[in-house]
């Protein structure tokens, strides 16, 4: 069987969600990958809805296997994962000492 790798998780739910602009943060721990995935695919679901169609998508992909080859991933959209730029304006330069 071949290595499943962070570069297949991805591949999983890119195809199976088909995810709009994808990026992930994912990172294994003992034999499971965690972490998040951001995608404007997830914009209007609840989180229950959104935890769904990620097992969804990993069980048809992997069947029961899934649970074995991954931890806890959260969804997130753009918005809600990059808020910190949204609500923290630039820091402004300061100014030299004369």
């Amino acid at each position: 069987m071949p290595t499943f790798s962070k570069g297949v998780l991805q591949k999983i739910l890119t195809d199976e969600l088909a995810l709009k602009e994808p990026r992930f943060k994912l990172q294994k721990y003992g034999s499971h990958w965690n972490g998040s995935v951001i995608s404007k695919t997830f914009h209007r679901k609840g989180d229950h809805q959104r935890q769904k169609m990620i097992w969804d998508a990993l069980r048809r992909a992997l069947g029961e296997n899934a649970v074995r080859k991954v931890g806890m991933i959260l969804a997130y959209t753009p918005d809600e994962w990059d808020i910190d730029d949204i609500l923290v304006p630039p820091a402004k330069p300061r100014a030299r000492a004369s």
